[in-house]
């Protein structure tokens, strides 16, 4: 069997790729095959104020693998041009024998704005982009090599779920609602104002609530805020949650450390409002576990979602009040979604 070499985030760093990644070792060490992780987010780097280390750490991988057997696959998830250009200028150094794999995340046109974008992208042996249809924006010359597939590999549903929750978050749960849940960072810059989609959510929450829904919202942030701007807008955000007519409607679950699909299994409806996004794992885990999605139109989404017109408050708020009130007939039409695509994986390192 092969020897493969996993380089990116694992948990206890949580998210989407993150999970997915360490998923996608737990099939590949089931499978029989030889697996080693290199572990760009290690505990003692998840800390904003260690970001440089963490660039360092990126440094140590060429001498990682000289120390190391040789691996016949490098599959590489990682973020960043800068340190996509990083692994491509040392390329030459190792066999042909070693694929170098690199698995493209977000939008392959983020990467290709960049001056140092195809350059970086053309040391791959193959590229395999994760959002539908990105494969026709990469340049002629690197689509021979490139593939789609979808990150989503079904979580390892366990009995012991709930223990996995917070206590905080467990006893709002029991709350006799209809629940809403999102998550996500708080993100808000110059080109995406509130990302997520976070103010969209508790907006839409004071509606529905005004029009006599016993409706809930679950905000579960990841990580922390990287700036000054994104800070403060979660402060104020919350502030407004406390409002006498949301305080009791709302939960905050702050810099979660927390697998999602244990909440997703406890809640109704799984928002996703975001005003850019990639193929989202978790809308897809909320899929596999016949939980609906309401989604913004922003990219294609699985089939079964329910998709309201991006930056479109009233059509957010339309398609939510459909599902509340049609909600059993919309469950009995959920289809199966119980695709994995870890195997689609293997067959490009066995390739």
């Amino acid at each position: 069997m092969k020897r493969i070499l996993l380089v990116s985030p694992f948990p206890p760093f949580l998210g989407g790729v993150s999970v997915s990644v360490q998923r996608l070792y737990d099939v590949l060490i089931n499978a029989g095959f030889t697996v080693v992780k290199f572990n760009t987010h290690p505990r003692y780097l998840i800390s904003k104020s260690l970001r440089p280390l963490k660039y360092l750490r990126y440094i140590t991988l060429p001498f990682f693998l000289i120390t190391h057997k040789r691996f016949d696959v490098i599959h590489f998830h990682v973020s960043g041009v800068f340190t996509k250009m990083y692994i491509a200028t040392w390329r030459f150094l190792f066999s042909d024998k070693t694929q170098f794999i690199i698995s493209i995340h977000g939008e392959v046109g983020h990467v290709l704005a960049s001056r140092f974008g195809f350059f970086s992208l053309s040391r791959f042996d193959k590229i395999i982009c994760v959002k539908s249809g990105d494969t026709e924006n990469l340049p002629s010359s690197l689509r021979g090599r490139s593939v789609e597939i979808p990150g989503f590999i079904p979580p390892l549903i366990s009995e012991d779920s709930n223990d996995k929750i917070p206590a905080l978050l467990k006893q709002f749960l029991k709350r006799d609602t209809f629940k809403l849940l999102l998550n996500g960072s708080i993100i808000v810059n110059q080109k995406f104002n509130d990302l997520y989609g976070f103010r969209d959510s508790v907006l839409l929450l004071e509606q529905l609530l005004s029009r006599g829904k016993n409706v809930d919202l679950i905000l579960i942030t990841l990580g922390s805020p990287a700036d000054n701007e994104s800070r403060d807008f979660l402060n104020n955000l919350k502030d407004y949650t406390r409002r006498d007519s949301l305080v009791d409607h709302v939960v905050w679950i702050e810099n979660a450390n927390i697998e999602l699909w244990p909440v997703l299994k406890n809640v109704h409806a799984f928002l996703r409002p975001t005003k850019s996004d990639g193929d989202a794992l978790s809308v897809r885990e909320a899929l596999f576990l016949k939980i609906p999605v309401i989604a913004s139109d922003v990219v294609p989404r699985p089939g079964d979602t329910i998709l309201f017109k991006l930056n479109s408050d009233m059509d957010f708020l339309n398609k939510t009040l459909v599902l509340i009130e049609n909600y059993e007939d919309y469950i009995a039409r959920l289809g199966e979604n119980s695709t994995s695509f870890a195997q689609k994986i293997i067959e490009q390192y066995e390739n």
